[in-house]
């Protein structure tokens, strides 16, 4: 099976072979993708959480190169310059959560690999260096939901996975990867992870802890899970809000409060996290 790498900043993935097909997930760049079919326009592709769609061959290119060490952008954006110098034009935008190799080190920069083969640079305080040797610890609840903050006011967009635009699985899934825990992408998967937390009954968030997600069914069936937030342990929760933006709604509120069917929790005291096999903050 053939592979590549996303060459621009975000990549939409969409439901079918045209710009006008609903967006499924996003990619951003240097992710590696599985290419499953492929024409001179589209490529079917199957990203590393195993979520499938089309992409552009336009935003694919060649695999980045093998490094011991990848730099993970911690800013919403970081400017990706030509040269390790701040009057340097932008080769690329990166966003949050976009891992690359490390190239090279000068005093007070990172130089990572593209996928077009020439070098970015940001500033060191701008990313944070990691090896997929080293097994990061899990965060506390409260270093967790201080990163969840940071995307308050973000506007919602269907199949989001950055700071340009989230959805509600898109957000958690974010969250928790930045801290080195990978999530499934939607909302009914990731409910099917961790372990479950009891709910008993609609809007009752007594045993919900501050980091748990709290997940609310359709008007239509409560078997259905259709929306996901992170609970911040004072009964309310942080969310990508459907046709709005990134907020801060109380769980008793309606429609969540009757909608309230499940909470999961991804954090364990103590242990490098509830999923088992977690894989680190690495590509």
């Amino acid at each position: 099976m053939d592979t590549a790498a996303i060459r621009v900043s975000v990549a939409p993935v969409l439901a079918a072979r045209t710009m006008n097909a609903e967006q499924v997930t996003q990619a951003l760049l240097g992710a590696p993708v599985s290419i499953l079919e492929r024409s001179a326009r589209w490529a079917r592709i199957r990203m590393t959480d195993g979520y499938e769609g089309w992409i552009s061959t336009a935003h694919l290119g060649p695999v980045l190169p093998h490094a011991d060490e990848w730099v993970v952008m911690t800013d919403l954006w970081v400017n990706l310059r030509t040269r390790p110098d701040y009057r340097m034009p932008v080769r690329r935008v990166a966003f949050v959560g976009t891992a690359l190799p490390l190239r090279e080190r000068r005093p007070g920069w990172l130089g990572v690999s593209l996928p077009s083969d020439r070098p970015g640079w940001l500033e060191e305080d701008r990313g944070r260096l990691i090896t997929s040797q080293v097994r990061e610890e899990a965060p506390s609840p409260k270093l967790l939901l201080t990163t969840a903050r940071r995307f308050l006011g973000v506007p919602y967009l269907w199949g989001g996975c950055s700071p340009l635009g989230l959805d509600c699985s898109g957000f958690v899934q974010l969250v928790y990867r930045l801290h080195g825990i990978r999530l499934p992408r939607d909302a009914d998967q990731q409910a099917e992870a961790g372990r479950p937390v009891a709910v008993a009954a609609a809007g009752d968030a007594a045993p919900i802890a501050a980091g748990d997600a709290v997940f609310f069914c359709s008007p239509e069936a409560r078997e259905r899970i259709t929306h996901v937030g992170l609970a911040l342990g004072d009964g309310s929760f942080l969310h990508a809000a459907g046709g709005d933006r990134v907020r801060i709604n109380a769980l008793s509120d309606a429609p969540y409060g009757e909608r309230l069917v499940a909470a999961r929790r991804y954090l364990c005291t103590g242990a490098a996290g509830c999923l088992g096999g977690t894989a680190p903050g690495s590509p």
